[in-house]
């Protein structure tokens, strides 16, 4: 049985940002910022898969979809300097995951197109 492609990317995502919050050693605030950052990559999962779908439509319905790449790399470089001066790890590793991703999906799609 093979698992959907959104849930491999979730525990590959959760191992990584696990690994991360006991290498920090923060304790419970660690944690919680690894439930935030796993759970806003599961948001980006969604966002970038409706901008996928917009993009192929001959007249899309969301005419701002091609700003969603635009905004999602500008957030997450100015939170990538920030959760870097307050020390935040586990928020760092999803800043670097998070800036993967738009080259992860482009691959995965040159794989599986829809």
């Amino acid at each position: 049985m093979r698992i959907p492609t959104y849930v491999g990317e979730i525990i590959v995502v959760g191992v990584i940002l696990s690994g991360v919050a006991l290498a920090a050693h923060g304790g419970v605030w660690e944690w919680v910022g690894s439930l935030a950052v796993l759970f806003s990559f599961c948001h980006a999962q969604i966002s970038d898969r409706m901008a996928e779908k917009e993009a192929k439509k001959n007249t899309p319905e969301i005419h701002c979809w091609k700003w969603s790449l635009r905004y999602f790399i500008a957030k997450e470089s100015l939170w990538f300097v920030y959760f870097l001066a307050h020390g935040s790890y586990a928020a760092l590793a999803g800043v670097i995951l998070f800036l993967m991703y738009p080259f992860w999906r482009r691959f995965w799609r040159s794989l599986y197109p829809l």
